[in-house]
């Protein structure tokens, strides 16, 4: 089946916080989310779901058994949760006629050829066969946040919808839990380092996610041509009125660049929130334009502290212009040669197309 032809795919990211209640999977917030996969399938949608939850559940069953391992804590739970997580979702699914397909990622599952077509191969298939695929990030391997793996999944299917549930409503131009005169950002046009500022860093609760990682999962998402919603789990119906076009929570736009970027480029360049500046004259635009790398010639000053491989943004008049990963500590950006900072690949213009 063509892309053309096929149906409409939609991501479902849920957080810790919006599934797990006292260490378990919460049986209303399960059924609720079951209930939308189901009405978005009776709608000809074909739902993927990202489920954040396991190293909280993990660690949750491994104090009851007062077990705490000595080394990779967190990754221990992650395995032990991730099985405990599934089935929840398992008996769901199963209460309602429907079969759940796990699937354990990481993004260089996503951004890496052949795993990204082998990846992709399975989730078109398990989609086409009437499965629901219930894909986590494989934390026993190395601890991340799902919102970015469920905006990669949604540019490697080329979703028309990625939904992030989370325990705020949206976007908002403050921090909801610290301002409460902070107010809901309905609509955002065009994602840009402006609207990024008003996000908050990462929540309280037991998840690795926060605000700031949906913000990454935004950039992703509509990057890569997909209209990205993120909104309270607890809004009634919220994901299926998010999926169609509905008043809820805070819609992101995609942008419509003349070629969506490769999965990889947008994990390089999006993946994590920028650690620091690399402010640069005019003549850097013209290397963005060219595809060209990013050098120590184009620096005129550096805001750190950064390591190297560390995401910065590239500032020409107080404009961040691009973002990418650089080669280089702050130390060594500006120190008088012409190293190479930022190579093409690992950047993105941000500049409207």
């Amino acid at each position: 089946m063509s892309p053309d032809t096929r149906p409409e795919r939609v991501v479902i990211k849920i957080g810790t916080s919006s599934l797990i209640s006292a260490g378990l999977p919460d049986p209303a917030k399960l059924t609720a989310l079951a209930d939308a996969v189901v009405r978005l399938r009776a709608e000809g949608r074909q739902p993927v779901l990202v489920a954040s939850g396991a190293i909280a559940a993990g660690e949750a069953r491994l104090a009851r058994d007062g077990l705490r391992p000595a080394t990779a804590a967190r990754q221990a739970a992650a395995a032990v949760g991730q099985g405990l997580l599934f089935d929840a979702f398992r008996r769901a699914f199963d209460d309602r006629g429907l079969i759940a397909a796990q699937l354990l990622l990481t993004p260089p599952d996503l951004i890496d050829t052949p795993h990204r077509d082998s990846a992709y191969a399975m989730l078109d298939s398990a989609l086409e066969a009437g499965l629901v695929p219930v894909v986590n990030e494989n934390d026993a391997v190395k601890v991340r946040n799902n919102d970015v793996l469920a905006a990669l999944v949604a540019a490697v299917l080329r979703a028309g919808t990625l939904v992030l549930l989370t325990d705020v409503p949206g976007l908002h131009d403050g921090d909801p839990r610290q301002d409460p005169a902070a107010r809901l950002i309905p609509e955002v046009k065009v994602m840009t380092a402006e609207v990024e500022r008003r996000a908050g860093g990462s929540g309280g609760g037991p998840g690795t996610g926060g605000m700031a990682a949906k913000v990454c999962a935004a950039w992703i998402g509509t990057m890569a041509g997909v209209t990205t919603v993120i909104a309270g789990a607890d809004t009634p119906d919220g994901v299926v009125r998010a999926v169609a076009g509905d008043d809820v929570g805070t819609v992101v736009h995609p942008r419509s660049p003349s070629a969506t970027p490769a999965p990889a480029r947008l994990w390089a360049a999006l993946s994590e929130p920028p650690a620091g500046r690399l402010r640069c004259g005019p003549e850097v635009l013209r290397a963005l334009d060219e595809n060209r790398p990013v050098t120590g010639s184009h620096v005129h000053s550096v805001t750190g502290p950064f390591a190297a491989g560390s995401v910065v943004d590239v500032v020409v008049a107080d404009r961040v212009v691009a973002r990418g990963r650089v080669g280089l500590g702050h130390d060594r950006c500006a120190d008088g040669d012409d190293p190479l900072l930022i190579h093409p690949a690992r950047y993105l213009s941000l500049l409207e197309a």
